[in-house]
């Protein structure tokens, strides 16, 4: 076996391992949702953190993708980027790959800023109210 088909068949393992946990990641999440189709305790819980784990993911994949497309575009080659979204600008490569991810880092610092904010802030106090009496 020469060394090109190991590494071959390396990465064809390693694929078949991510492959796996996606399938079984997709399955629990399909159980997730048919329990909260059925149970109306559990609804508001796991639709919850379905959509936090689909966001999650979709939100690290655009962060990476924005920081991934300053390493693989080939500056000094135009002809690289060209025919790609965005394109035939370096801008508008840019923009359109790494925008979606700084948009995500936006909206998480937004988030977190608010949620900090309402943890610190005191409890809103109700007035009195005033009984007129006649």
């Amino acid at each position: 076996m020469s060394t090109s088909a190991a590494g071959l068949a390396a990465q064809k393992a390693g694929a078949g391992g991510v492959g796996l946990i996606v399938l079984l990641v997709c399955v629990a999440g399909l159980i997730a949702i048919v329990v909260a189709a059925f149970s109306p305790r559990w609804r508001r819980p796991v639709l919850r953190g379905v959509g936090a784990a689909v966001g999650g993911v979709l939100g690290l994949y655009l962060i990476g993708r924005g920081i991934a497309e300053f390493f693989v575009v080939n500056y000094s080659n135009p002809a690289s980027y060209r025919n790609d979204w965005g394109g035939p600008s370096l801008v508008g490569v840019f923009a359109v790959h790494t925008g979606p991810g700084v948009l995500v880092l936006i909206g998480l610092g937004i988030w977190l800023y608010r949620r900090r904010r309402s943890r610190t802030a005191p409890a809103p106090t109700v007035p009195s109210a005033t009984v007129r009496r006649p």
